[in-house]
């Protein structure tokens, strides 16, 4: 099983979110092969009639990965994937991109010759096979008070493996999320169901036979992912998503899942509600969180800059 964000299906579920179509580059090579997947979308300029196109990774993390390459040719197959790509994004007029280099994979210090490299900050995770008990090495003291007294009041948890259906999980999610708000529609969640049934881990908390608490979580090669989570907003003072994440936690820990990966990151230190959120329960484990941004086609680039200049529209939209 691949890593969920290189599978394009995976890629694919995020098209609407991010406006454009998700396609993949395979680059085979005598050092190894790195495969791409990414987003591509229009850019709202043309030039002698011809449309051109950006890319974005396809949802949180991404960038090209290399497999099966020795780790002293890492840096030469990277160099080689650079001048294959450029001139596969010539052909296709693509003319910039914009990378979320996957934390875990590492895969930022193989290409950080290949892209303009920014180092962002950290996100965080928590190690679930690195310690006996996860909850208590890497859960903060207040965490742990805060999930005690949630149990105490009788909030209790449930996780169920590859659920039949996420048309509770829609319902919840609909009911609680702002029409403004909401970044997936019922198509989304019926896809998953399809393409990734058999990774979905759904937990819930529950309050006196009321659900208050529901979250959407991916099983990728010992890597549980947190994608969605949602609660009830007349019961956060029962902490409901602590207790969500403590279930995950003790089942993550029981099935032998090595890392539970959060999908957040902390900027120049500076902590807002969801990254303080997310740190509590990963005191001792955080990854680097690097983005990449690259101009493959610098002619038609200027070409498109010139254009912005002249007022006609914004054309640098890396995001």
């Amino acid at each position: 099983m691949e890593d969920l964000y290189v599978d394009q299906n995976f890629g694919r579920l995020h098209e609407a979110i991010e406006h454009g179509t998700c396609e993949v580059f395979d680059f085979f090579h005598a050092l190894g092969t790195v495969k791409h997947v990414f987003i591509k979308r229009e850019i709202p300029i043309k030039i002698g009639g011809k449309t051109y196109y950006e890319l974005v990774t396809s949802c949180a993390y991404g960038g090209p990965m290399i497999t099966g390459c020795e780790e002293s040719d890492k840096q030469k197959l990277a160099y080689e994937f650079s001048l294959a790509f450029e001139r596969y994004c010539k052909e296709h007029r693509i003319v910039w991109e914009y990378v979320r280099f996957h934390p875990v994979a590492g895969n930022a210090e193989d290409f950080g010759e290949c892209y303009d490299f920014h180092y962002i900050g950290q996100t965080f995770g928590t190690n679930l096979q690195g310690f006996a008990d996860p909850v208590q090495e890497e859960f903060t003291e207040n965490a742990k008070r805060t999930i005690y007294k949630a149990l105490e009041a009788g909030v209790e948890y449930r996780i169920t493996e590859k659920p039949k259906n996420l048309h509770n999980l829609y319902q919840f999610y609909s009911s609680f999320v702002g029409k403004r708000e909401r970044k997936f529609k019922a198509d989304y969640f019926s896809e998953c169901e399809r393409s990734f049934g058999q990774q979905i881990v759904l937990v819930e908390a529950a309050y006196k036979g009321r659900v208050i608490g529901m979250g959407l979580n991916f099983l990728s090669n010992g890597v549980l992912h947190t994608h969605l989570s949602v609660v009830d907003p007349s019961f956060n003072y029962l902490s409901p998503e602590h207790v969500m994440y403590f279930g995950l936690t003790l089942w993550g820990k029981e099935k032998s899942v090595d890392l539970i990966l959060d999908g957040s990151w902390l900027v120049d230190s500076v902590a807002s509600d969801m990254h303080t959120f997310k740190k509590q329960f990963g005191q001792n484990t955080s990854f680097d969180y690097c983005i990449g941004q690259r101009v493959w086609d610098e002619v038609v680039y200027r070409k498109l800059c010139d254009v912005a200049e002249n007022g006609e529209t914004e054309v640098y939209s890396f995001a």
